[in-house]
């Protein structure tokens, strides 16, 4: 028993005089693959006069965050900009009203809900609420009004940035829909504005579906016309099956 009392005892004297010496590292898991930024990840759109819809207005955008770290969502920003015909292209413009500056923070492999107000709020968990809350006659330059020709934009501040929001320069890191690119022209409502549409992974239809970024996709992207695809294959979204709205995803990531 004495034996072994003086080997402890030298062992913690060794141990403590290199205490100093010795630095730890911490290594992140193997395997890890985490995004770089912040992702537009999930988008319902709806016509509001569309009986299927049964006068819901379901419209929201959901960011995820797969960074790895938790993120200051006061660096960020959501900017809405509709079409208004079927061949202009013009810059994005966040006019007073089509935009909304976040606040809080974003766990990692968390999600986050901007829901338009008039949005079921069983179908449709929220974090937040922005836009019209007019029921007849809304006028759809104004949020959130979602029918497959409303741009949706993630800012983020930029000391570069040339978007002006509250004061802060902002630079866009990640869009569904763009100005910038052309429409198509759809049939079936009686508001020529609401069959105007862009083209989503090949479909020619994309007024009444749920949107989900693919899961593959670890970065923002800009370009609208990349994103969008042509096929399901080439892409980076998903949608459901026209009028098949998905909610059981709302809030979590995707699977």
């Amino acid at each position: 028993m004495k034996y072994h009392i003086i080997s402890l005892s030298v062992l913690l004297l060794f141990i403590s005089s290199c205490a100093s010496k010795i630095a730890f590292e911490l290594v992140p898991p193997a395997g890890e693959d985490y995004n770089t930024e912040l992702l537009l990840s999930e988008i319902a759109t709806a016509i509001n006069t569309d009986p299927n819809a049964g006068t819901s207005r379901n419209h929201y955008v959901e960011l995820y965050n797969g960074t790895g770290e938790t993120v200051n969502l006061g660096e960020y920003a959501i900017g809405y900009q509709a079409s208004t015909d079927l061949t202009t292209l013009a810059d994005w413009t966040f006019p007073g009203g089509n935009f909304i500056t976040l606040s809080g923070n974003l766990k990692h492999d968390t999600c986050y809900v901007i829901a338009s107000p008039q949005a079921n709020t069983t179908a449709v968990p929220r974090n937040i609420e922005w836009g019209t809350t007019s029921t007849t006659a809304a006028n759809a330059s104004t949020p959130l009004q979602l029918s497959g020709n409303s741009a949706i934009a993630l800012l983020k501040k930029d000391a570069t940035g040339s978007i002006t929001l509250n004061g802060n320069a902002y630079k866009i890191i990640d869009v569904f829909g763009s100005p910038l690119t052309g429409r198509l022209t759809a049939t079936g409502s009686s508001s020529t504005r609401n069959n105007l549409i862009w083209t989503v992974a090949g479909e020619t239809d994309t007024r009444n579906r749920t949107f989900w970024r693919k899961k593959s996709i670890r970065k923002p992207t800009t370009d609208w016309q990349l994103a969008k695809g042509t096929t399901p294959i080439d892409g980076e979204w998903e949608l459901s099956a026209d009028r098949d709205w998905k909610y059981n995803n709302v809030g979590l990531p995707t699977n």
